[in-house]
This record gives C-alpha cells, structure tokens and sequence, in this order.
C-alpha cells in the first residue's frame, strides 16, 4: 500500500517527535506499516489516560480485543488496522502479536502501581515490548535475538519514559516505579505526588534512571549487528532515549514539577547519527 493510501483516519507523529524522526528513518515502503502500527498502539495505549468510567474502558477495550482477533479474517472494521492486517500476514505476524496492547490496558485500569521491578518489567514488555518486536518484525528483522532485542528495547523505552512523566502520572494517581525501590529508599508514594524534591527522592531518581539507561544500551548494543536499514528507526529512538535520560540527569532529576525534553533539532541529529558508528 503505498503512503498516499493510509487511511485518512490515522494519526501520524506530530513533526517534532521523537516517532516522527524515527519513522524519517524507514524506507517508504516500510514506513507506512510503521505508522499503521504506531496508531494502533497510541489509540489502544490511550483508553487507559483518557476514558475515566471504567465500564466504558472495558467496552471500549473489548471493541478493540474483537477487532484484533478479527484480523485472522481480514475482516476488522478499524480503517488502520484493516491497512495494516496485509502487511502483518506479509511478515507472517500472526493478529495475537497486537493483544499484549490490550493486556496492558487492562493492567492500567485494575492497578496503580507496581510492587517490583519483575511485576513493572511485565507490564513494559505487554505493551511498548511488543509493540517494538511488530515494529521490528515490519522492518524485516526475523531471527529471533534480533526480534528479542527490538522488545528488549521497547522495554527500555517505557522505563525511561516513566521516568520522564513522572510528575503527570502522580498527579494522576499513578506511580509507574516499583514500591520495593521506593520503601528501599525510604520514599513514600504520597511523597511524589507532593511533589518535593528532597535526597531520598532524588537517589530513587539516579537509580531508575541509571538501570533505564542500561537498559537502553543493552537493546541498542544487540540491535547493532543487524544491517541498518532495518534497525535505524529502532536505534533513533534509543539513542533520543538515552540523550533524554541525560538531559534529567543534568537537570538534578526535576521530572516532579518539570517537564523535560530534546528540541527537535537534536532529535533530527541525533536519528541521523545513531548509526554512524557502524560506517553508514
């Protein structure tokens, strides 16, 4: 399909974001698919942010269950994921490779928060985790280190990103870090949504963020030895990632009241450069 037919209903990254420079990345051809996926993920993802009655979220996220399964039949009534449903069976990815989104949906509307780094970890790789293994399936990346790698990756991208929204998901209601390393820390949920930062805050902070950087480097480092035009778009998103995690690192931490971000022209240079270690 080519990018002129993508529904008129999809949502593409905004220009500016870290997915729009990452998509910049992909050949047209695959770039489309890309997208495709990218929407459904955002619209799955953003029932648990934007649908307060829980009735309505599990309706809604029952809707989304029956047309992922209706994929099987080239039947589904969304336009971008009957789009995409040609370009999943292209890449024989089967339609239950999608219900990882809606399982993390579901954990988001029965809880709050997360007792450790095992039961946080689970949530990542249901949503973000498998949504970067589809992405990397879409790009043509079929062993599996290689597919294990891009979900290790999509892993590493909500940790970094739950620390970067770390004052919006508290005033939410929320706390996206595990319990056991706030009571390791001596920090108290309703310490966070005060939002005051004070050294016990802080040291729970460099940690996260230190364990989400190794994280990042780790997936990025195993993505390396795949050829570059199919992991380019995985790598500039961690490297924009990683250089986000260093700007809260010389921010002291300041994600509680503060939102922290990369211009969009050090996103551009960075998609751009991600890969020249590798002589591209």
């Amino acid at each position: 399909m080519p990018a002129s037919q993508i529904p008129d209903s999809c949502t593409k990254p905004p220009p500016g974001s870290s997915a729009y420079y990452a998509l910049q990345r992909c050949p047209p051809e695959r770039r489309v698919a890309l997208t495709l996926l990218l929407d459904v993920h955002v619209r799955v993802r953003s029932i648990a942010t934007t649908v307060s009655d829980p009735a309505i979220a599990q309706a809604k996220l029952a809707w989304w269950r029956a047309q992922i399964q209706a994929l099987g039949q080239h039947q589904p009534e969304h336009p971008s994921l009957r789009a995409l449903a040609g370009y999943l069976q292209e890449h024989d990815l089967r339609p239950e490779t999608l219900l990882g989104l809606i399982e993390s949906v579901e954990i988001d509307l029965r809880q709050n928060r997360w007792m450790d780094r095992a039961a946080l970890l689970h949530y990542c790789r249901a949503g973000s985790g498998q949504t970067l293994r589809n992405a990397a399936a879409l790009q043509g990346l079929i062993t599996p280190s290689a597919l294990a790698a891009a979900e290790e990756l999509g892993v590493a991208l909500r940790l970094a990103s739950n620390i970067r929204h770390l004052g919006r998901d508290v005033a939410q209601g929320r706390v996206y870090l595990p319990l056991d390393a706030l009571q390791r820390h001596g920090v108290k949920a309703a310490e966070l949504q005060q939002r005051i930062m004070n050294p016990p805050i802080r040291a729970l902070l460099q940690e996260q963020t230190t364990l989400a950087r190794t994280a990042l480097r780790a997936a990025c480092d195993a993505l390396a030895p795949y050829p570059s035009a199919q992991t380019a778009p995985l790598l500039a998103l961690g490297a924009m990632s990683d250089a986000l995690l260093r700007e809260i690192e010389r921010a002291d931490y300041a994600v509680l009241h503060q939102r922290i971000s990369l211009t969009p022209l050090r996103k551009l240079w960075l998609s751009r450069t991600c890969t020249w270690r590798r002589g591209e």
